[in-house]
């Protein structure tokens, strides 16, 4: 069957020829998998739903977490409230981690539309949100060479509340990541120049591994910087186009007049 090519759509071809990069400024998914063996020092090997009294054990080893304001770094549990612990004090193990851990990745890079590009998570830390805790909207630092977004992933433990809202030019996305089943592992991603905002905890605890997604340099020379995608101008151009020919059918929608005009 042979379609006539439209030549009266050229301006709005035009317009969209240059949205030419998939993905969007966060990407979330779950998944069902083997739990890592997950150890803190001084908790232990950790069950998974994770147990209230292995969250106050965790607590008690653990410090509150920071947030940057600037060049300074401040503990504010009006801004932030969340237990956080070191890298250096987990260990995380097991045969299918591995390929998981790899299997996100490759799911969040796709959804950020940054799958073509070389990149890689590195543990940033671990963090427990318990009832109450929350952390209000802000941008992350950068905190390794290359870093150019987060990955949150939520192991299972059940909570209510604490929804991740993600934010970047003028759009706005509540990631609920609360555990629905034991085999079950949530995660979101998003580029480090968006917005974001964890809302409190109402019951339960949140239990979650930060990780910062580094772009790697692959061959000679630096890549260009990995950012959210963001066509608004060609949006608003297209929607401008289309408005003026619903408004007005019989007009030409690129100066050439439409098939069966006078």
């Amino acid at each position: 069957m042979h379609i006539e090519y439209n030549s009266e759509m050229g301006a709005l071809e035009k317009v969209l020829s240059k949205v030419n990069r998939p993905g969007d400024f966060y990407a979330a998914g779950s998944l069902e998998a083997v739990m890592p063996r997950l150890e803190i020092q001084g908790v232990g090997v950790l069950s998974f739903p994770l147990p209230d009294a292995q969250a106050k054990e965790i607590i008690r080893h653990a410090e509150p977490a920071p947030y940057g304001r600037g060049e300074l770094t401040l503990v504010d549990p009006a801004v932030r409230k969340v237990w956080q612990i070191a890298p250096d004090k987990v260990a995380l193990t097991g045969a299918a981690w591995g390929q998981t851990l790899d299997t996100i990745l490759a799911q969040a890079a796709r959804g950020l539309g940054c799958d073509k590009a070389a990149v890689s998570a590195e543990l940033y830390k671990l963090l427990l949100y318990d009832k109450g805790g929350f952390f209000v909207s802000h941008r992350d630092t950068e905190k390794a060479e290359g870093m150019f977004g987060t990955l949150v992933v939520v192991l299972p433990s059940f909570h209510s509340g604490g929804e991740l809202v993600v934010r970047h030019a003028g759009r706005e996305a509540a990631l609920d990541l609360r555990t629905r089943e034991v085999s079950q592992i949530d995660y979101a991603a998003f580029y480090a120049d968006c917005e974001h905002e964890i809302r409190p905890i109402t019951q339960g605890n949140r239990l979650c591994l930060i990780y910062n997604l580094i772009q790697r340099r692959s061959g000679k020379g630096q890549p260009k910087p990995l950012t959210a995608p963001q066509y608004d101008k060609e949006a608003v151009a297209a929607a401008a186009l289309l408005k003026d020919w619903a408004d007005n059918p019989d007009a030409p929608l690129c100066g050439i007049p439409h098939k069966g005009a006078s």
